[in-house]
């Protein structure tokens, strides 16, 4: 049984097409968490206004995007998350005002 192997002659279309959609799945992850962690940080303990940290961060994901050779599908992303944060951010303002005076 052995010594039908051949070396270099298996398929590994399925493996790389694996090893491919890890990769992947880690830099989506890996950079969704840095800039989850770098809004947090500058919201809450550097205690910058909300709407700057949430530009900043903005910024710094689109140049971690263009520095990985992310595609289109993270900056699709991106606004989307800009844009969800920027219409909770001004409820939480809103409500804010209302309750506080």
């Amino acid at each position: 049984m052995a010594s039908d192997y051949v070396r270099g002659e298996m398929d590994i279309a399925d493996q790389k097409a694996t090893f491919g959609g890890f990769i992947a799945v880690s830099v989506w992850g890996s950079l969704l968490t840095v800039v989850t962690v770098l809004y947090l940080t500058l919201a809450f303990a550097v205690e910058f206004d909300w709407l700057v940290s949430l530009i900043a961060t903005a910024i710094v994901g689109g140049v971690l995007g263009l520095a990985l050779g992310m595609k289109t599908s993270w900056y699709v992303t991106l606004g989307g998350l800009f844009v969800f944060g920027l219409v909770c951010g001004g409820l939480v303002q809103l409500f804010g005002m209302a309750l506080g005076g």
